[in-house]
Formats: C-alpha cells, sequence, structure tokens
C-alpha cells in the first residue's frame, strides 16, 4: 500500500514540472512571478518561464502615414490606442470657369489636398462680338464658346404667338423649363440666346432672334438650314425666364 502511495507521489510530482507555466489549473498569481526578459528587436518582453508576451507601448515609435490614419510602431507595428489627428484644412486655391468654380483647400499638417466643386446656377460668359456680312458671331474669351446668328433682329407679336400656338396643342410646353427661374436683365440677343439654349432638345446649325418691344419678349429660334420643320422656338421675357417653347415649326 505504502508503495503505492509513493509512486502516485512521484508521477503528481513529475506532472506540475511537466507542465510548468502552462498548467491549465487554478494557479494564483503569487504561485507564478513572471521572469520578464525584453525581446531583441521589439518593443516587448517575454516571461523566461512562461513564454507569454506583453507589449511595451510606452518605448514604440508611434508614426502615423496622415491624418485621420492610426498610428503605428515603426518597430513593432503596434497600433496606439490614440486617436488619429484630424485634419486642419486652409484655403488655397480657387479657379472658375463660365460654368463652374474649383476651390482647393490644404491640410496644414499632412499636405493633402481636397476640392469641392460648384456648379454656377447660371454661365459667366465674357463675350467678344464680330460681325461679318448678316452674321454677328460672340465668342466667350474664357472658354471659347462660340455663337453665330442672323444679324437682324426681327419683330414679332408674342400675343399672336400665343394665339397660334395654344397650351395643350402637341409641340407646345409653357412649364417645366430647364432655364433656372433667376432673374437678369436681357438687353442683348447674346443673352437671350445663352438662356434659351439650355432648354435645347434638338440638333441644329443655324440660330435667329426676334424681340417684342411692346412685351419685351424675345424669341430665339433653332433650326437645321435647308430642312423644312423641326425647328425649336424658346420665348425668353426681359428678366431671362423662359415662358413658352414651339417644336416643330
Amino acid at each position: 500500500m505504502k508503495k503505492r502511495i509513493s509512486v502516485f507521489c512521484i508521477i503528481l510530482s513529475l506532472s506540475f514540472l511537466l507542465v510548468g507555466c502552462e498548467f491549465s489549473g487554478k494557479i494564483t498569481e503569487t504561485e507564478h512571478i513572471h521572469q520578464w526578459q525584453d525581446v531583441s528587436g521589439e518593443h516587448a518582453s517575454i516571461c523566461t518561464e512562461c513564454g507569454e508576451k506583453a507589449l511595451k507601448p510606452e518605448a514604440c515609435n508611434f508614426v502615423s502615414e496622415g491624418c485621420e490614419m492610426p498610428k503605428v510602431c515603426t518597430v513593432c507595428h503596434a497600433v496606439s490606442n490614440e486617436p488619429p489627428e484630424e485634419h486642419d484644412w486652409h484655403f488655397s486655391d480657387r479657379y472658375s470657369d463660365c460654368w463652374s468654380t474649383t476651390e482647393t483647400y490644404t491640410c496644414s499638417k499632412c499636405n493633402m489636398q481636397q476640392t469641392t466643386h460648384g456648379d454656377y446656377a447660371l454661365p459667366s460668359h465674357i463675350w467678344r462680338e464680330e460681325t461679318e456680312g448678316d452674321k454677328t458671331t460672340f465668342t466667350c474669351t474664357k472658354c471659347n464658346e462660340s455663337n453665330t446668328f442672323i444679324s437682324e433682329i426681327r419683330e414679332f407679336s408674342y400675343t399672336q404667338a400665343l394665339e397660334e400656338y395654344k397650351i395643350g396643342e402637341p409641340g407646345v410646353k409653357h412649364e417645366g423649363f430647364n432655364n433656372p427661374a433667376i432673374e437678369v436683365d436681357i438687353t442683348r440677343p447674346i443673352d437671350a440666346i445663352t438662356r434659351a439654349k439650355l432648354e435645347l432638345t434638338i440638333e441644329y446649325d443655324t440660330i435667329s432672334v426676334s424681340h417684342d418691344e411692346t412685351s419685351n419678349m424675345w424669341r430665339v429660334d433653332f433650326w437645321v438650314l435647308d430642312v423644312l420643320g423641326g425647328g425649336q422656338s424658346v420665348y425668353v421675357n426681359g428678366n431671362g425666364l423662359t415662358c413658352y417653347i414651339v417644336y416643330g415649326e
């Protein structure tokens, strides 16, 4: 009997020696004190008895690749718990063409740039006028957009047009226009053309402009020369607002 007890005690002792720190039973902290040793090339220490590793973030060299990105140690690649830095945007440049404006902002910390793009409600052309024969051409000095139209500004009656092309008839439109409801005084044919072109739905190679002084209404006609029908007439008032469109004249 005593011999069996002795053998059991020997086996139990050997079991404790074999499992060492990895013993899965309940061991209090006082039964094992980590023997820490720094790991070469890493910001960490390892227990020489159980092999447990512990990072030492206080020794890390945390670097961020840019704002809003986490900081990472250049040696052990540990990720910092600190929140990433936010961008500090400052205005740096603005560029405008006839249809839009673009603003550039630069971060004072990381030099990253971002742009904002906003559309104008209306184009802002600067026109150069040239007349040759019976045609007048307006060319924008900023974007080179060009509009050539018949120089003669004819008279017409808007009241008569409303009688001839009644609301509800095919090819007559009196609402739902593309031209924005922004009032600008129309004093030149090119201004009426610019607004009327926002309504265009056809191909064309010829433009003519008519004006009704009584109602201060402009009519801009677009069509393909020597082709009957398929034209489009846009009626724009003196404030630049589209009032009527007739298709297929």
